[in-house]
Parts: structure tokens; sequence; C-alpha cells
């Protein structure tokens, strides 16, 4: 996986490699004798050529190549300096050196369908169809200690930033994080059987449920949170949503494949939640999404192209060119660049996160073969051997920085003209200025984008193509109200509902108001106007006897409908307002409490922590009614053993521990009667007198500041 290590990124220095023997099974060609791999590049796989070439990331230059038997479907899985290909159809994994463009280990691990993670030195092989877990050495391929086996099928496995490896178990619900290789403690993320994913957003994991359209996200105390996701997620068809398997930031875009494209990107640092329908391409063609910086990559197999969304500024999405024809593009997140490879073809091309984006031949000419003779540069379609037709220069229907096609896709025709005045004018003979029409209807509003905050919902949206808008109002599917109530036909393209429930999902559609009526956008995806509160803030606690009162402040956006979970010493999932008090506690014990905040958009799992402390608060009295007679310490709450005495006449100064309460005592001198007995300590010995012969406040039990004695 992607660790998000960016300063990779600013190393441009090459390490020297020569060509060495391969393995059986592989070729391998270099640039020249004597070539060099960027330190920020990446290896991209050609199905049709049988061929894994480096590629400088700065440049978009081949560096050099391994050759194999063309029509082999293999798996580049790399991170780091670990570069590893994975025979999907047999299960062998070989072990590249890059520093010697050669194969250095081939195993055989058996199982068709392997997934491999690695990262940061830790790598796991998984077979989700037998659920065998198997940690492996990824430098050597050499298996680490026993095989575990969870209950199968298992999902795809994804390892943290502290090097567990997280494992979906469908069958239960959970997912189970592994650490050097030993299962612990699994997480309840769903019901059986419903469909789970995971991504590691900066570090941590993210489980999405298609089925219960949630995210939990798992916090680095082990803090479990969730997010509710729009309904429209539990409609993803059988597989569930698709979901990358890491991002380098809090950034965790979700696709769900369907008739609407739906993309639901949510961010883990304000628990916001924005959704949006592409609206482009064919839904059941595409594929995992990828973010890098605020731009999701999604892509388009039907196309062989990327659709490019921007979430930080919505609107309609773009469209980018990467391969020739139609077929499988494999989109990634490596050292802070985004890759997109044509995998049957020779095309591919790397976006560094300003948008700049590099094409990458993978077939260059300038790149001699194995058997170090350079390939022809102008003439490649006279090679014999090679079936596949070279791409044409790199087609970009839509840059990534451009707000709109220029390829003009159908629904963006009216953006060319007004239509209606063309033919009006073309028959010079009967011109008919009076019958025609002044304007013609301007094109829906596009790109509707429904973005949750504290209170609202923002809405934004791209204007209508064609036409002469007047102006732009917003209707929701609940009450609420937008403000403003009308955007000017030249923007902002804004509206931000507020007033709605937290417990109710809304749709929106933008209206263009024009001469002749109305034109309406299509119905935004679901939206909440609140997100998931954070942890509750200046959370503590004051001991009292055998319990705390615990005082909190409200995470900000919480409203009336917040509610807390205590866990710790004492639970409840749903304590109202910003104090509770627990009782039933054991005294003379340190006791700690968490506190989080949940409402219907989700929870955080970022907990408040507090911790009380019940020992006994000690006071010193002085001893009472001992006149008539020396004064007996007992051993126990009752007129039993003797522990000491206080001789008769004298008034010391005590130590009272606590109280507790015994059998009934009536002092003689006095009359007066009580169950109550003090620990005391006292220079005439340890033990306890009763309440009548110790001068303690009276009233209640225990008194004043004393506690029970609860040990």
């Amino acid at each position: 996986m992607l660790r998000g290590d960016r300063a990779t990124a600013l190393i441009a220095a090459a390490v020297a490699a020569i060509l060495v023997a391969v393995a059986a099974w592989l070729g391998v060609g270099v640039s020249s004798a004597n070539p060099k791999l960027a330190d920020v590049g990446a290896w991209l796989w050609t199905k049709a050529r049988g061929k894994i070439v480096h590629v400088n990331g700065l440049s978009g230059e081949v560096d050099g190549y391994l050759n194999d038997k063309a029509g082999r479907q293999l798996r580049v899985v790399q991170d780091g300096g670990d570069v590893l290909l994975v025979d999907d159809t047999t299960g062998y994994v070989s072990r590249v050196e890059p520093s010697q463009l050669s194969v250095a280990e081939t195993r055989d691990f058996g199982a068709a369908g392997l997934q491999l993670a690695v990262s940061g030195g830790t790598g796991y092989a998984v077979d989700p169809a037998s659920g065998k877990i198997q940690q492996i050495n990824p430098a050597t391929l050499d298996t680490v200690g026993a095989a575990l086996t969870l209950p199968a099928p298992l999902g795809a496995a994804r390892i943290d930033g502290g090097g567990r490896l997280w494992v979906p178990v469908t069958a239960r619900g959970e997912v189970v994080p592994v650490a050097e290789g030993t299962a612990a403690a699994p997480v309840k993320v769903g019901e059986p059987g419903e469909e789970l994913s995971v991504t590691i957003a900066g570090g941590l994991p993210v489980v999405v449920n298609s089925r219960a359209a949630t995210a939990t996200v798992i916090g680095s105390d082990g803090g479990v949170g969730q997010i509710t996701l729009p309904k429209g997620v539990s409609q993803a068809a059988r597989g569930g949503a698709l979901a990358p398997a890491a991002t380098e930031g809090s950034l965790v875009p979700i696709l769900t494949p369907g008739d609407s494209g739906l993309l639901v990107v949510i961010d883990t640092a304000s628990n916001a939640v924005l959704s949006t329908k592409l609206g482009t391409g064919d839904p059941a063609a595409l594929g995992t999404p990828q973010v890098l910086g605020s731009k999701v990559y999604v892509p388009d197999q039907a196309a062989g192209s990327l659709i490019v969304w921007d979430s930080a500024d919505g609107g309609r999405p773009t469209t980018l060119r990467v391969a020739q024809d139609p077929g499988p593009v494999d989109v990634f997140v490596k050292d802070g660049l985004l890759w997109a490879n044509d995998e049957n073809g020779d095309k591919a091309i790397v976006i560094d996160p300003e948008g700049r984006k590099h094409d990458v031949d993978k077939d260059d000419s300038d790149v001699p073969g194995p058997t170090n003779t350079p390939k022809p540069k102008q003439t490649p379609r006279s090679d014999p051997t090679r079936t596949d037709t070279p791409p044409q220069p790199d087609h970009v229907e839509t840059t990534t920085r451009a707000p709109v096609p220029p390829t003009r896709e159908p629904t963006r025709e009216p953006t060319t003209g007004q239509p209606t005045r063309t033919p009006t004018r073309t028959p010079s003979s009967t011109p008919t200025p009076t019958s025609t029409p002044t304007q013609s209807a301007p094109a829906p509003p596009g790109g509707v984008t429904a973005r949750s905050g504290p209170g609202k919902v923002t809405v934004t949206f791209s204007p209508s193509a064609g036409g002469k808008v007047e102006r732009y109002t917003l209707k929701s599917s609940g009450d609420g109200r937008s403000v403003p109530q009308s955007v000017d036909a030249d923007g902002p393209f804004r509206f931000e509902f507020t007033g709605g429930s937290c417990s109710g999902e809304y749709t929106f559609t933008v209206v263009a108001h024009w001469q002749g009526g109305e034109v309406e956008s299509e119905p935004s995806a679901g939206a909440k106007p609140c997100v998931a509160p954070g942890s509750p803030t200046g959370f503590a606690a004051k001991a009292r006897n055998r319990g705390a009162e615990l005082t909190w402040n409200a995470p900000e956006g919480a409203d009336d409908a917040t509610t807390y979970e205590l866990t710790g010493a004492a639970t409840n999932d749903a304590i109202k307002g910003t104090t509770f008090t627990v009782e039933g506690l054991k005294n003379n014990q340190k006791h700690s409490f968490k506190l989080k905040a949940r409402n219907a958009a989700g929870e955080s799992p970022d907990v408040a922590t507090a911790e009380v402390d019940l020992a006994y608060p000690k006071q010193q009295y002085k001893n009472a009614s001992n006149d008539d007679t020396n004064t007996i310490i007992r051993t126990g709450p009752s007129a039993g053993d003797k522990a000491g005495t206080i001789p008769q006449g004298q008034y010391i100064t005590l130590t009272v521990i606590c109280q507790v309460k015994g059998a009934s005592y009536t002092d003689s001198s006095t009359g007066k009667t009580s169950d109550i007995w003090n620990r005391i300590e006292s220079q005439y010995g340890n033990g306890y007198l009763n309440d009548t012969l110790v001068a303690t406040p009276d009233g209640g039990f225990p008194e004043g500041p004393l506690f029970e004695c609860t040990d």
C-alpha cells in the first residue's frame, strides 16, 4: 500500500543497476548498459506485450523494464523498494530486484486469486477462499511464523499505518486486526453477510458497510466511530460499493456502481459527507475511485478513460483519456502521484497533486529490448511481432483544469449556440422573425453536489448551458429553507439549506428560471443537515461517595438531538445534556471513563477520557462520651473483639478513615443509638468505634465528607 510518504517525491537521485540473470519465467530489458531507476516512480504492467516497465514519476519516461510472455495476467504489488508480481491464475509470486532489474525469487503460494498486502516491510499473503492468512517477508518471500485461518470468505485485507492487517470477515460482520501474525479482538461493523471493504485513510482503517450504508472509522486508540452514508450506497450491486485500498489523507471516495453512478466522499477529519451523481459513462463499467488532493479519479473501462471530479469545487466531472480503446484502467496513488495505466495497451499517465499530467509511452522505442538492440523509433507498425496497433497521441477530452469538457458531451450541446436561430435564417425567402422564440430553453443545471455540515447542507451546481437563465432556485425533499432564496444567473452557484432534521435525509433539485418557464436538474443524492459529532471537550470527573459527578462541553455542531455514550467504570448509551452522575462504584479505587457523542449522522471514534480517584477522604475528629468508663476500640463494626482501649477521661484526636454500617449499639452514658461504625486510627490502636463514641457530624450515611468503607 500507500503509506502516504510524500517525502520520497522530493528525492531524484538514481540508483545504478546492471543487467543480471532472470528467473526462468521472466526475461529482462534495460534502457542502457548502465540503467538508472528513479526513486519517485512506479512499475506498470502491459498484458498484451507481457512487459512490466518502471516509469519516472517526475518525467513520465520509462527507465527500465522486464519482459514476460504476452497474455499472462500479472498484478503488480509495490511498496517502497518491495516490488512483487502476482500471477492471479496460479498463485505464483515473484519478487523483482529493482537495483538489478531482475526477478530474485519466485514462490508458489498455491492459491488463485491470492491477495498480497504489503506496507512498510510488513507483508501478508491472504487466500480469501480458504480464509488462510500467512505473514511473509516481502524482501525474501519467506513465510514468517505459523499461518492463521479465519472464517471464509474474506474481504480484501489492508495494512494500517501501525503495521496491523485488517481482514473483513463477511460471515460474522466483523473486521479482525492481525498483528505479527496473531489475530486480536474483532471489531463489529455489521451483520453477517453484509459486504465490507477496508480503506486505510491517513494510516487509520475505515470500513464501509454497503448494505447498512455506514462507514466505521477505527481511531488510533482503538476507538470505534461511525459515519452514516447516503441511503443510495445500500443500492450498490453485488460486491458492494467500491473504495480504494488506501488514501494519503483524510478523504475516502466511495463509488456505488449502479444506474446513478453515486460518488460519496467522506472526510474522516471533520466527518463531513459529500455526494454527487457522476451522470457520465456507463455506471456498471466504473472502477474503484482514487483521490489525490481534493480530486477524485474514477476509471471508466467502457471508455478507457478517467472521470475526474474535484470534491472542493463540485460541478460537473471532466473526462481524461488514458487508453486508445475501451478496457481496464488500473489507477493507484504512489509517492504523492496518481498513476493511471492502460493494462492492455502501451499508454499510461501520471498526475501530480496540482493536476499536471505526464503521458507515458510504455513501449518507448528508446528503450533497448532484451537483446540490448534499440527498437525502431519511427516505424513501430512495421514490426512483424507486434499484433496491436500503437496508440495514437493522447487525446484529452477534458483536462483536470478545464471547467467543462472541450469535446462537448451530448448533454452540453446547447452551449454551441442557439439551435432555433439557425433554421430560421437559412430559408431567406420566408423569414418569420416574429414566430420564432426570442430565446431557447437552457439545459438543466448539472453537477448538483450536496455536502453535509453542522446544521446545514451546502449545495453546489454547474450552471445551465445555452439559453438565457434569469436566476436559480433550490427545491428540497423536506422542510427547511435555502440561503439565498435565489442565485443570479452569473452565480455564485451555491445554496445553503438549513432548518432540516438530522434524522432526515434530503435530496435537492436546482431550478433554472428563464423567460419561457423552468428547467430542473436531476435530484441530488441524499444528505443530512448535520455531521457526526466530534468528541466532547472539558470532560471531568469529581469524586463523591461511591460515585462521580461527570461534566463536559458539547462538541461543535451538537444540538438537542445529540446524545452521549459513556463507557468504562460505568455505562450508559443515551445520556442527554452535558452532566451525568455515576453511582455504585467502589471507594478507595481509581475509575476511568470514556465519553463519545453521537447523532443520526454517526459518531466519532475519538473519545473524551476522565478519571476519578475515590480514595477515602480521611478526617480528624475527637472521641466522645469517655467520662464514665474506658472506650474500647473493636476489631470490626460490632461489640466484638478488642483492638485497643482509650483510657477513661481522655479525649484524643482520631483519624477517621471511613464509615460502615454494622451492629446497632447504644451508649449507656448518653442513651444514643447508632448502627454506623467509624474505621479509625489512633495512638491507642486501630479499629472501629461506634458513631456514638466519635464526635462526627450528625446526619446521613456516610456523614459529612466521609466515604463509606467498601473494602
